[in-house]
């Protein structure tokens, strides 16, 4: 081995479990690779969150990864999560993520009561009609 070449303690089992601890993720300046990449990592760790906590659909449906916003709710749970189960972290900081779940619960189900989404069917985001007529300025009627 040289001087040059990294050590090798084997696996790491938080970095298998929840990534290298990084930055939260901006999900408006991903490219649509960088976004595809992430999704992946997001759906896995979404799958299991509803499954460690039973989550009912009416704060994750099924069709979640087709709303940008539950899409940055969760992850930026998942960023919490990450950070507070990091060595570096508090031994009370386990509490911190348990409450930002409940917080979680409440941003979830406000925007999966707009869209009305279930297990029984996906509803598209409502976009503001200002919004789709977009101008050069802003213009009040």
């Amino acid at each position: 081995m040289t001087a040059d070449e990294p050590l090798d303690f084997g696996a790491d089992p938080f970095e298998h479990a929840f990534g290298q601890l990084r930055g939260p993720v901006h999900w408006p300046s991903l490219t649509e690779d960088e976004a595809r990449e992430r999704m992946l990592e997001l759906d896995d760790w979404v799958t299991d969150l509803v499954r460690r906590f039973a989550i009912e659909p009416r704060f994750v449906p099924p069709c979640w990864a087709k709303h940008g916003a539950l899409i940055e709710i969760l992850s930026a749970l998942r960023d919490h999560e990450r950070a507070d189960f990091a060595d570096t972290a508090s031994p009370t900081a386990g509490l911190d993520f348990i409450r930002a779940l409940h917080d979680g619960h409440h941003f979830l189900a406000e925007h999966v009561a707009k869209t009305q989404c279930s297990v029984a069917g996906h509803r598209d985001d409502f976009i503001a009609p200002w919004l789709v007529r977009k101008t050069a300025a802003p213009q009040c009627d």
